[in-house]
């Protein structure tokens, strides 16, 4: 099915799941309507939300223009890319006054990066394809959750005090995301 929502017109399809409440995602580019099971107003759900799915259309459109102009190149060997998250973790810890009890890598299919309320950090082996100012962004991004652990608006101004355009950093790491799931999944 299609939608038009001004200029755009946005791939969607309508999704019977056993979930409580409706939601909206987009996956590879297309807009899934998740409903649940005999839930009967997805149109009115959709109408509801058309700005929210404007915005998305746009951003995704942009991610995909930014991504056509990168490329995936291993930069490192593996274990100087160890070696780089491990010191990079080891001086915004000091920086931050953190402490770290663990440290990963492994590939992830969801996220760069991710930390345990216990203070464990893995890191997604994906990231030996970025830049080292992205790869240091991701390092402050996860050592900031043993500050604050939630995304929420403290978190958001504890990021932007080191990183001003950190909406710049996101759309680029979207960017390379998308290179990343489109080559390897």
């Amino acid at each position: 099915m299609q939608l038009r929502i001004r200029d755009a017109v946005i791939d969607y399809d309508i999704v019977h799941r056993p979930v409580k409440y409706a939601r909206l995602e987009f996956k590879d580019g297309m807009l899934r309507v998740i409903v649940p099971k005999g839930y009967g107003n997805a149109a009115a759900f959709i109408e509801k939300n058309t700005d929210w799915i404007y915005d998305k259309h746009l951003h995704l459109q942009r991610v995909i223009a930014l991504a056509g102009e990168k490329r995936l190149e291993k930069k490192l060997a593996e274990p100087h890319f160890h070696s780089l998250v491990e010191s990079i973790v080891q001086r915004l810890q000091r920086e931050l006054e953190v402490e770290v009890r663990d440290l990963t890598f492994r590939k992830m299919k969801r996220k760069w990066a991710s930390c345990s309320s216990n203070k464990k950090l893995v890191f997604n082996r994906h990231m030996i394809y970025l830049p080292d100012n992205l790869i240091e962004y991701i390092v402050y991004h996860e050592l900031l959750h043993l500050i604050e652990f939630k995304h929420n608006k403290r978190f958001w101004g504890l990021v932007e005090n080191k990183y001003p355009q950190r909406q710049k950093y996101d759309l680029e790491l979207a960017a390379y995301w998308h290179l990343i799931k489109k080559t390897f999944y």
